[in-house]
């Protein structure tokens, strides 16, 4: 059985993901078990506040490894929600807090307009645009996925963007890359029932060694 790697830091959907993975015929390894990353898929999961993600990752000596683990091109780092979005530099959530900074650009509040609703919470449709080196998510185009979130990722290069969403109509990044090997989600695979699952799959097939 294949391998794939969970950042379990203390603020992630640890439980549905590693289901998740079992389900799809994956073996998860966590991170905490094994003080390293082991094979060459990680995924980076997250729900909650960036500067006490990011405080914890600081406290846990994990930024070091996943620098380095992103440097071989042959592994592929994978972030979900909050996961994706700590992959930036800056996030004004709460307060200013530097991210990990491999992608550049900030996170900010989805909306500051007091009358909208947040968290934006629901399955929305997804524009993916045609990119050649995740040409095989192209399938995924305009398939509804589940969100959850107040914040917001904004890449300074708009190649850095392959997927938008719409909150009060108003495009916002659904999904950001970096070079071959770095992808992340602004929505959940993992709570996204079928079509979720189908796109964790392909990801993890188009990954492993």
């Amino acid at each position: 059985m294949k391998s794939v790697s969970i950042i379990d830091y203390g603020m992630g959907n640890i439980k549905s993901l590693y289901n998740c993975l079992k389900f799809l015929g994956y073996n998860p390894i966590f991170y905490s078990e094994s003080k390293s990353i082991k094979s060459n898929i990680c995924i980076l999961p997250g729900v909650g506040a960036f500067n006490q993600a990011m405080k914890l990752i600081s406290e846990k000596n994990i930024l070091n490894s996943l620098t380095s683990y992103v440097k071989n091109e042959d592994n592929i780092l994978m972030g979900i929600c909050l996961g994706m979005q700590l992959f930036f530099e800056e996030s004004s959530e709460n307060y200013n807090t530097n991210g990990l900074g491999m992608i550049k650009g900030k996170v900010k509040k989805l909306s500051t307009n007091e009358n909208d609703i947040l968290p934006n919470v629901g399955w929305f449709e997804t524009v993916i645009k045609p990119n050649k080196t995740f040409d095989y998510l192209k399938d995924f185009n305009k398939q509804k996925f589940y969100y959850v979130h107040s914040y917001v990722a904004k890449p300074i290069d708009i190649k850095n963007q392959i997927a938008t969403s719409i909150y009060n109509d108003k495009n916002f990044c659904a999904m950001t890359v970096k070079n071959s090997n770095i992808i992340g989600t602004q929505f959940h695979p993992e709570k996204s029932s079928k079509i979720g699952l189908d796109f964790l799959e392909i990801i993890i097939k188009n990954s492993i060694n």
